[in-house]
C-alpha cells in the first residue's frame, strides 16, 4: 500500500492548484453567463467531467456544457454555441461531435465549451452530449468519500500502461468508466482483483441492462441502460489491462504509474533485430492530413488495412504492421520477404472437367511454363502481377480502400529492404519492433 500512497501524494491536486482551477472554473462560467444576456434565449451553463466530480489528475480540462432549451433547432444550437465559444476563448477551434463544439484555453488550462439540449430526461436527448450532464450529476451523487482518490489511483495506472482515455488515439477507458468501475468494486485494488476473471465479452452493470453488446467489454451505462460506456475500448487494451493489474498485483512497483521514458532504438539495433528475424521491412510515408486525431486516427487504421490487404492479395506474407503519427503518416509493415519471385503457380481444373480444354487453350505458350497435371488437376507457372512490395504499392495503392484523407497519397515515399532502414524512419520502425509493455522500460 505504500507504493500507492507514494502515488497519491504525486498526483493528487494540491490546496494551490484546487484553488487556482475553482478560480478559472468561476471565471469561465461567469464569462459564459456574460454572453447569454447577447441572446434572447433561455441559457444555463453546467460544468462536468473530472473537475465537477473532483477525479481530476494532472492539469485537467474544463469541460462546460451551455445547455439550450429542447425548442431551440439544432442549426440554432450550433450557431450560438460556436459564437459563444469564440468570443469566449480567443484561440478557440472548432471540433466536432455529433456536432461542433469549441476547444481552447482559459488561464493555461484546455477548456471545451459545447452546447447541448437541456433534458430532463435521459430518454429525451437529442444528441449524444446531452447525457453528459447525467453522468457528472450520478457520479456526484454515488461516490463515496475516499473514493475519488481511488478513482485518481485508477485513472493513474490506466495511464501509466497507455489504455487511459476512450478517444480514438488510444482506444482505451474513458474518465466515467474509472468511476463507474470503482463504484462497483469499491476501490482501485478491488478493480484489478475482479479483472482476473474477466474473459472478452465480460458484462457489468450497476443496475439494468439494455439491449445486447458485441464488445470486447460491457459496462452498462447506469443512466441509459441501452448504451455501453466501454465501447471505445479495444480487444488488445482490455487484454493489456487485465494483464497489468495481474502483474502489478504480483510485482507492484511504481513503474506502473510512472513509466520510465520509451525511447527509440538505434539503427545499429534494429539492423541486428531484422537479421536475427529474418524479415524485411515497406515504410510507406505520407503527408500528414490537417485533422483531429478523432478523425485522423481512424482512417490511418483504414488506411494500414487497406495497405495490408493489397500486400497480402498479392501473395506477401505479413508478420507485423503499425501505423505511426508524427510531423507525418508511417505505415509500417514487416514480411517475410519484400521481393517474391517471378513466377507464381496458377490452378486450374481437374483434367476431366468440361472447361479444361479452355484452361489448355488459354495458356499454352503463354505461361513460364506449359500447362502440367499433378492429382489429375491442371496448373501452370506464371508470371507475377508485381514481385517487388515497394513498386506493388506504387503503382496500386491508390485504388485501394483507404482514408478518405489519404485517398490523394501527398507526399508519399515508398522504402523497402536496408533502404527503409534510415534516421526518418526510426521512430517509426520502432515502434513496431518495441513491444515491451510500458512498465517493463
Amino acid at each position: 500500500m505504500d507504493i500507492e500512497e507514494e502515488v497519491l501524494r504525486k498526483i493528487s491536486p494540491s490546496i494551490e492548484q484546487r484553488e487556482y482551477v475553482n478560480s478559472a472554473v468561476r471565471d469561465i462560467i461567469s464569462a459564459v453567463r456574460e454572453e447569454f444576456k447577447k441572446t434572447s434565449l433561455n441559457l444555463d451553463v453546467m460544468l462536468v467531467g473530472s473537475v465537477a466530480k473532483d477525479t481530476y489528475i494532472g492539469s485537467p480540462d474544463l469541460d462546460v456544457f451551455i445547455l439550450f432549451p429542447t425548442t431551440v433547432g439544432r442549426r440554432e444550437l450550433q450557431d450560438i454555441g460556436l459564437h459563444i465559444g469564440r468570443s469566449i476563448l480567443s484561440d478557440g477551434r472548432e471540433h466536432y461531435a455529433e456536432h461542433p463544439y469549441v476547444r481552447g484555453t482559459w488561464r493555461n488550462l484546455d477548456v471545451d465549451l459545447v452546447p447541448c439540449y437541456a433534458v430532463r430526461d435521459v430518454s429525451k436527448i437529442q444528441t449524444s452530449v446531452d447525457r453528459t450532464p447525467f453522468h457528472t450529476k450520478y457520479i456526484n451523487s454515488h461516490l463515496k468519500n475516499g473514493q475519488h482518490e481511488q478513482v485518481r489511483l485508477l485513472k493513474q495506472f490506466m495511464k501509466g500502461i497507455g489504455i487511459y482515455g476512450a478517444e480514438a488515439s488510444i482506444q482505451g477507458f474513458s474518465g466515467y468508466l474509472v468511476e463507474l468501475l470503482i463504484l462497483k468494486y469499491g476501490g482501485m485494488r478491488n478493480v484489478l482483483e475482479a479483472s482476473a476473471t474477466w474473459k472478452k465479452g465480460e458484462t457489468i452493470s450497476l443496475g439494468e441492462r439494455g439491449r445486447h453488446f458485441e464488445d470486447p467489454f460491457i459496462f452498462y451505462d447506469p443512466v441509459d441502460k441501452d448504451r455501453n460506456v466501454s465501447s471505445a475500448l479495444s480487444l488488445n487494451n482490455f487484454a493489456l489491462f487485465i494483464y497489468a493489474a495481474r502483474e502489478y498485483l504480483a510485482n507492484p512497483s511504481l513503474r506502473f504509474f510512472f513509466p520510465n521514458e520509451r525511447r527509440s532504438f538505434e539503427l545499429s539495433d534494429i539492423r541486428n533485430m531484422l537479421d536475427e528475424r529474418g524479415t524485411e521491412l515497406l515504410v510507406v510515408q505520407i503527408d500528414r492530413p490537417d485533422l483531429i486525431d478523432d478523425d485522423l486516427f481512424p482512417q490511418a487504421r483504414r488506411t494500414l488495412k487497406g495497405l495490408t490487404d493489397l500486400l497480402e492479395d498479392a501473395g506477401f506474407a505479413i508478420y507485423d504492421k503499425i501505423f505511426y503519427i508524427s510531423n507525418n503518416i508511417y505505415l509500417v509493415v514487416e514480411l517475410e520477404y519484400t521481393t517474391l519471385p517471378n513466377s507464381i503457380r496458377h490452378y486450374g481444373p481437374p483434367a476431366w472437367i468440361d472447361n479444361a480444354q479452355s484452361f489448355l487453350d488459354k495458356w499454352s505458350n503463354k505461361g513460364l511454363s506449359e500447362p502440367f497435371l499433378e492429382d489429375g488437376r491442371w496448373s501452370v507457372m506464371i508470371k507475377r502481377d508485381f514481385s517487388e512490395a515497394s513498386i506493388l504499392v506504387r503503382e496500386r495503392f491508390q485504388q485501394t480502400s483507404l482514408g478518405s484523407a489519404f485517398r490523394n497519397l501527398k507526399g508519399l515515399v515508398i522504402t523497402s529492404g536496408k533502404r527503409a532502414l534510415i534516421e526518418e524512419n526510426r521512430a517509426a520502425i520502432s515502434a513496431l519492433l518495441d513491444k515491451r509493455k510500458n512498465w517493463e522500460i
